[in-house]
Order: structure tokens, then sequence, then C-alpha cells
């Protein structure tokens, strides 16, 4: 891999463009629970041939990984590590997404509180003291044995937890990974395509494509055995994995010393392509996010390209980065900032008080509700990375 092919700095554009999709996912994500509100603000059913703004965050997220896999895999390989490092650290941070992600989705769906020993509120913010133990950004200057205690007691806290955990089906089951573990499963595929393509734009794309038609070979697969209908069920991951490499190749596009000279003419070709692709398999594809089908994963790419492409403009050509501020706490700690909604929601079911003003859970109130929500967050992150509260995965 070719070393200080990107620029060696926090890359504005992209952190913007992270800052903004994880207050929109703040935003929609409290959305969700308000009633009386246009089609448009919801996700659309799996069969319903069509997506909205919502629909596109998570897709979006995706993009944004993909994007920054090149720059964090540099920072890495300039202090010297391996390939083989590098997979071993990407599978370890993948894990930890899947772990997550997992568990939350048992706070959601799959549980009988009559059968466990502590309720599903007290359960869950158990869960999340956990997640804060082992994932914390600690000081520097607390002693490595402190460090690793916390980090132990986070284990075998998740352990316990899944332990006492009990429901329909017994104890805790993969119902889908959650938003995180997608994430985790798209995240070290992509990795691990990168490292073996080594920057090579053209094998990138041609990887990217081999997901889906992986996609469309497993999608047959079903009814065969029980092993492969399994395989059917996570058919998702294959498509999460080509807009994290389409990700990837934005990023190179923009930042790679050899393609940067010819940017806009390779950018406009990828948002003209991407746009082709996506008539083209929505002809043998519904567009359709919770089955991740390729014609929802070609119109996210192409709208994540066009949104991407604006940014830049501001941002990087016309340096108007004033406002770009306002989005710092969510691209500097996305993780924490997207888990502080449902351990507030946590607490407040644990002491039986409302997660919202009942005038504020429909309607315009609700969308005003839910847009100051998210901005309320965005404030409380900034505080908490202030008393050094920090994420890292």
């Amino acid at each position: 891999m070719t070393e200080h092919s990107l620029p060696n700095r926090r890359i504005l554009a992209i952190d913007v463009f992270r800052g903004l999709t994880i207050l929109t996912m703040v935003f929609v994500n409290e959305l969700a629970a308000i009633k009386n509100i246009p089609s448009w603000m919801t996700h659309m059913p799996a069969d319903a041939n069509a997506m909205t703004f919502v629909d596109l965050v998570f897709p979006a997220f995706l993009f944004i990984v993909g994007m920054s896999i090149p720059f964090s895999t540099q920072a890495k390989t300039v202090k010297g590590a391996s390939s083989k490092r590098l997979l071993i650290d990407s599978a370890f941070r993948a894990l930890g997404l899947i772990v997550i992600g997992l568990f939350m989705v048992n706070t959601i769906y799959g549980y009988d509180e009559s059968k466990m020993l502590i309720s599903m509120p007290l359960w869950t913010l158990l869960m999340y003291a956990c997640v804060l133990l082992i994932w914390s950004h600690y000081p520097k200057h607390l002693s490595s044995v402190l460090v690793k205690g916390c980090k132990y007691l986070g284990i075998i806290g998740l352990i316990v937890l899944a332990f006492i955990y009990d429901g329909p089906y017994g104890g805790m089951t993969p119902q889908w990974w959650g938003i995180l573990g997608l994430i985790g499963w798209a995240f070290f595929f992509s990795v691990a395509v990168y490292l073996f393509t080594k920057q090579d734009v053209i094998k990138l794309i041609a990887a990217s494509l081999a997901f889906v038609a992986l996609y469309f070979v497993i999608e047959h697969l079903s009814g065969i055995n029980g092993v492969l209908d399994r395989l059917v069920e996570d058919n998702r991951n294959h498509t999460h994995a080509t807009i994290v490499l389409a990700g990837v190749v934005m990023s190179l596009i923009f930042y790679h010393a050899k393609l940067i000279d010819k940017k806009w003419f390779n950018y406009f070709a990828f948002v003209v392509i991407s746009g082709a692709l996506t008539l083209l398999s929505w002809w043998h594809w519904p567009v359709s996010k919770i089955w991740a089908t390729p014609s929802w994963a070609f119109m996210s790419i192409f709208f994540c390209a066009l949104i991407f492409g604006v940014i830049y403009y501001i941002v990087e050509l016309k340096a108007q980065t004033d406002w770009c501020k306002v989005f710092e706490p969510a691209a500097n700690n996305p993780l924490l900032i997207y888990i502080l909604p449902y351990i507030l929601i946590a607490a407040l079911q644990l002491l039986s008080i409302p997660a919202r003003p009942e005038f504020m859970s429909s309607g315009l109130m609700g969308i005003l509700w839910s847009l100051g929500f998210a901005v309320m967050m965005m404030f409380v992150v900034t505080g908490l990375n202030k008393l050094g509260v920090r994420l890292k995965l």
C-alpha cells in the first residue's frame, strides 16, 4: 500500500458529512415515535418499492464509514502496521460493533421481562454502562491496571447480563444484528477488500459490484436447507458492503494523490454510473431498505455522492467553514451520540417518566420536539467531551 498517498490530516468535508448524518439519525430515530407525520418523514415498509430521506440515513453512514477507511488505514500503516495487523484490528472493531448491535436489538425484541431477574430498563442501563466501561477512551494518565480492570469489568458485566436475559427464545438471539452490527459486518468485509486491492479503484469497483452479484446468487438459495436459509437472512450484509466500498472509492477520487487532478471528471462519472445502475437494478429488484436490495443500495450511493459533492464544494473549494462547528460533536463522537438517546430513554423508563410530553408526541409539535431533541443531544455530547467521556472503536 502506498504511504502518504492521501492527505495526513482530518478531512473537514467528511467530518461535516458524518456530523450531518449523525444529527439526522438522532432526529429520525426520535421522529419514529411521533404520530401523524407525513409519510415522507417515515421509514418505508419493506415492500413499498420506495425510499424517503429517512431511509437514506443508514446508507449515508455506511458510505461515510467507507470514506474513512483509506485515511485510518494509511495512518496505521505509516506507524508500521502490517496488512495482517490492520485486518486483525478491523476484526476487533467490527466485533465490538456487532456485540453492541446484538445487545441493543435484544433490548427491543425477544425478551420476557416477567422471567428476568431485573427490569428491562435496568438491564438496558447496565448494558450501556458495560459498553462505556469497555469502549471508553480513557485518559492517558490513568494506570494501565485501572483501565484494564474497567474493561474486564465491562466484559464480565455483559456476560452476566446475557446469562440472566430471558425470553420466548430462551436467551439472546440475533433476530437481526442492529444498525451497529450491520455496520460492523460491512466494515470488516470492506477493509479486507481494501487491503487486498491496495487502493486500486478499478478493483474496488469490481469488488463492490461482486457483492451485488453475491446478493443475486444468495437470494435464490432460500428453502434449500437451514444453513443456507441463515445465509439468505444475512444477504443484506453484501449490499451494505457495496455502499461502504463506494464510499472508499469516493475518498480516493477526491483525495488520492494520483487521482486528484481528475477528481471532478471521475466524480461526475461516478454519479452518472451509480444513477444508471440504480435504474438498471430497479427493473429487477424493488427499492427496499429493509431487504437491502441492490436498487436501494445504488440509489443510496447516488444520493450520497451528490450530497458529498455539494459539501466538498462548499467546504473545500469555497472555504465556507464557520457553520461546520455545529456538526463537530457528532463528527468526533458518532457512537456516543448514537447510543445516548437509548440510555436516556431507559433511564426515564426506569423512573416511570414519559419520554416526551403528550402534546409533543404528534404532528408538527412532535417534529419540532424531535429536531430540538437532536440538537440537545449535540450539546450533551459536547459537555460529555469536556468531561473526558468518549467512545472509541
